[in-house]
């Protein structure tokens, strides 16, 4: 989706139309004071989602590039990860 923000013109890019393709673990953090992304966009990526193990989490008040919850957000990741055996690096 990200690519398609910059390149709209030449990719086919389109999060809405590819996480139904999407089959691997997936984890979506929604930043509820974005104002680019709202709250049913994001909760729409993931029902769309094709992945058996889909995890939707808001980041309460957190805009759209996380200033001021990026700790926050690193920390879920981390969590996210090590309760599904990926946080060992190689």
């Amino acid at each position: 989706g990200w690519l398609s923000t910059w390149s709209g013109l030449s990719s086919n890019a389109a999060m809405a139309s590819s996480m139904p393709d999407v089959r691997i673990p997936t984890l979506i953090l929604h930043p509820t004071a974005d104002t680019e992304i709202r709250v049913h966009q994001a909760e729409a990526l993931r029902d769309a989602s094709g992945a058996a193990d889909v995890t939707y989490e808001c980041i309460e008040g957190a805009p759209h590039y996380l200033h001021g919850h990026r700790r926050e957000t690193i920390d879920r990741i981390v969590a996210w990860l090590a309760a599904r055996g990926l946080d060992r690096t190689p």
